[in-house]
């Protein structure tokens, strides 16, 4: 019986040690939510305001799985348009032309993750998005014509889309 009272007694102490601490350091937990959010905002701004800027810009976006890296560096980057620039992420860190807090982002927000490589370009603030990686593993692996993945990477640069914003 002494043992259970001991028990219940440390078990009273360690919650109210627990709720006083959660007391002292809820006004710091607090306070760097609302900093949180307020940064995030901010860098959500800035991306936007960049985005206007690069308006016209066009990315291609590669990684550095082994195979299609040196397929990618040897058949597509010498056919790319000269206008489009280069992103190539390497692990986890881009490389590019750009910040790489920039194309980090960039490469974050790409709402439909099928697979590298991804054709981007801005218009009007906003980033046109599409993954050529089906037709990449077609030409790569089943010797389908590499003149289809060609066409589809032309077709995506020259095409214009009319920005509707809601």
């Amino acid at each position: 019986m002494w043992e259970k009272l001991k028990n219940i007694i440390g078990i009273i102490i360690l919650v109210s040690i627990g709720l006083v601490l959660l007391l002292i350091f809820s006004p710091l937990i607090i306070i760097s939510m609302i900093s949180d959010h307020i940064e995030e905002k901010k860098n959500e701004k800035l991306y936007l305001e960049y985005l206007l800027k690069i308006d016209g810009h066009k990315f291609f976006c590669y990684n550095n799985r082994r195979d299609c890296q040196e397929f990618i560096e040897k058949y597509i980057i010498p056919t790319l348009p000269s206008e489009v620039k280069l992103i190539f992420l390497d692990g986890r860190y881009p490389k590019s032309d750009y910040s790489q807090r920039f194309a980090s982002t960039l490469l974050y927000k790409i709402e439909n993750q099928v697979g590298f490589p991804y054709l981007l370009k801005v218009q009007h603030g906003i980033v046109m998005e599409k993954s050529v990686n089906n037709e990449l593993y077609n030409s790569l692996n089943q010797g389908h014509d590499i003149q289809v993945l060609y066409n589809v990477i032309n077709k995506f640069y020259q095409e214009e889309y009319d920005a509707q914003i809601p």
